[in-house]
């Protein structure tokens, strides 16, 4: 999508266009001069979903089937804000007091396409759903994963209104849609908050409905991050800002007016670190340009250039070739500049930062050592069973290992200045494995306990010089996968998780997103270490057989062989 940066506002408040498009059957020419394709994209207007009205003298279990059909129609039909008169058709299945407090907007509970509700009568005023449970939206949008076989009972009490009809009296609020409604009515976007330093967008991913999706963002981004990142970003929105016309505005070309209002803004830096939130935001894709003004008055900054996203597509794969540290360029290896041999370490995983000043090797599973030139290593920490390492942007180098009350998440820098992470939420089990993001300020953590295996990503929180201090309250994701051995950041919200699932026969590469269904990669025999650069199409796998695949077409591809310890920077 091609994006103009934000402007001043040139005229008066935009009206919102809703362009459906009707799409006609056309037979393929087989000759003539070429021409010039569709050169944009244009996101569809939002699918209408219908829902019907109770039908005279139904049955208590056809009146609660009808109310479930019904709830997808309240996402795709109504516009208004007010919770207590959308979803006009569901509610006529309500009674009484019901139909104006019933929330729907509280949670969405989501169903596999293969499970649908199975209804019970329990009594002659009383009916049982129950549900198998995909996913969980809760109110502002966060997504969280639900394991496989997962069920939710619902139950609806009703009663006869004045003219002998039966409608629901009781029932809990939220809604429930089966997983092609779902994709059909809402759609996944990202929020983008401040790193503590300001130099980096931090994406935090949720699911909102299509209909009003730019206002739903904005209104978000001024909520700020969820609980789990709260301490670990900023955000230069400030407190008491708000929408001054209620609402988003997209044009016919795709310009968003966003009109503020309600609280001074911060200084000039402040307020293009604020429109370069307000621009990531709101790159979706029915809106190419925003407009932005505050208390009346045009914002004419430019927004902040900040660093945002996965790592650069020309970030490169290193391997252990022999003693040699060795890197991918052309499809071919040569070893890297300024890294002597690996001579008498016994290498099984390497890391760095993206400028290359930082690298370490992990050695025989317990030394960690930063690598240099010359044979000039430097051990950085030693300690049994250390995690793999990864390579912060402010340098520090992370790791776990067993402690005599738990595990220790330890962050060392050259020079030996270390720093033991906090972690209350790990105590009593063991950690894995330990990756921070592009970004420096999330984490994700793979460990285990008597339980069984847990994926889950927290934020980093920092000290005004950078120095890592603990880890938030965690959000658990991957819940269908039962093991784990290895984790990557594939892009800035998802992640490669080398594990299996319960229906799974071999151990494989899953795409795990933060706020989204996990999937599994083409199988590959005998994978055992994995890397992540940019994108699906940077994965990277090494087998026992010290064989190097990328993932490309319907499958892997062979690079080289004798080789081990694949990694890109972070």
């Amino acid at each position: 999508m091609t994006r103009r940066p934000i402007r001043a506002l040139r005229g008066g408040a935009v009206a919102l266009a809703v362009a459906v498009a009707l799409t006609a059957c056309v037979s393929i020419p087989t000759r003539g001069p070429v021409g010039e394709g569709v050169v944009e994209v244009n996101e569809p207007a939002p699918v209408t979903l219908l829902g019907y009205s109770p039908e005279q003298d139904a049955s208590p279990m056809e009146i609660v089937q009808g109310f479930l059909n019904a709830n997808a129609a309240g996402y795709s039909r109504e516009t208004t804000a007010d919770v207590s008169t959308t979803f006009s058709v569901a509610r006529e299945y309500l009674s009484g007091e019901v139909r104006s407090t019933w929330n729907p907007n509280e949670q969405v509970i989501v169903y596999p396409t293969a499970s649908s509700p199975e209804v019970t009568l329990l009594t002659e005023t009383q009916v049982q759903v129950k549900v198998g449970v995909a996913a969980r939206i809760d109110a502002s949008g966060v997504y969280e994963e639900s394991a496989p076989g997962s069920l939710q009972p619902l139950v609806f009490d009703l009663v006869k209104d004045s003219g002998g009809q039966w409608r629901i009296s009781r029932l809990d609020n939220g809604v429930v849609l089966s997983e092609p409604n779902f994709e059909l009515v809402f759609r996944q976007a990202t929020i983008y908050f401040l790193s503590a330093d300001n130099s980096h967008l931090v994406p935090e991913t949720r699911w909102f409905p299509v209909r009003n999706l730019a206002t739903s963002l904005v209104r978000a981004l001024m909520e700020g991050p969820s609980p789990w990142l709260r301490d670990a970003v900023r955000t230069a929105v400030p407190d008491g800002v708000q929408l001054e016309t209620g609402v988003v505005l997209v044009d016919a070309d795709g310009t968003a007016e966003v009109s503020l209002s309600g609280a001074a803004l911060g200084d000039a830096e402040d307020r293009a670190r604020m429109l370069a939130q307000l621009e990531a935001t709101l790159d979706i894709a029915r809106v190419n340009s925003v407009e932005v003004l505050a208390g009346g008055v045009p914002l004419a900054w430019e927004p902040a250039r900040l660093v945002r996203g996965s790592l650069p597509s020309d970030a490169a794969l290193e391997v252990v070739q022999d003693d040699t540290l060795m890197a991918l360029g052309r499809g071919e290896l040569a070893p890297v500049a300024g890294v002597g041999p690996l001579t008498g370490l016994d290498v099984t995983a390497t890391a760095r930062n993206e400028a290359g000043s930082v690298r370490v090797v992990l050695s025989g599973g317990g030394t960690l050592v930063r690598a240099a030139s010359g044979g000039g290593d430097e051990q950085l920490l030693e300690a049994a069973a250390l995690a793999p390492p990864s390579v912060d942007r402010l340098g520090w180098v992370w790791t776990a290992s067993a402690g005599p009350e738990g595990p220790v998440i330890t962050a060392v820098r050259a020079g030996g200045a270390q720093q033991v992470v906090r972690a209350d939420w790990l105590a009593g089990r063991t950690v894995h494995e330990v990756r921070v993001a592009r970004d420096g300020t999330r984490v994700a953590v793979l460990s285990t306990d008597a339980s069984g295996f847990s994926l889950d990503v927290a934020g980093v929180v920092r000290d005004q010089e950078g120095t890592p201090l603990q880890l938030g309250e965690p959000i658990a994701t991957g819940a269908t996968l039962t093991e784990a051995s290895r984790v990557v950041w594939v892009d800035e919200s998802t992640l490669g998780v080398l594990g299996k699932t319960a229906a799974a026969t071999a151990t494989t590469v899953y795409l795990v997103p933060l706020a989204g269904q996990t999937r599994a990669l083409p199988a590959l025999e005998g994978i055992v270490a994995l890397a992540g650069g940019k994108g699906e199409r940077a994965l990277y796998v090494t087998t026992s057989e010290g064989e190097l695949y990328v993932r490309s077409g319907p499958g892997w591809a062979f690079v080289a062989d004798g080789v081990r310890a694949p990694s890109f920077p972070g």
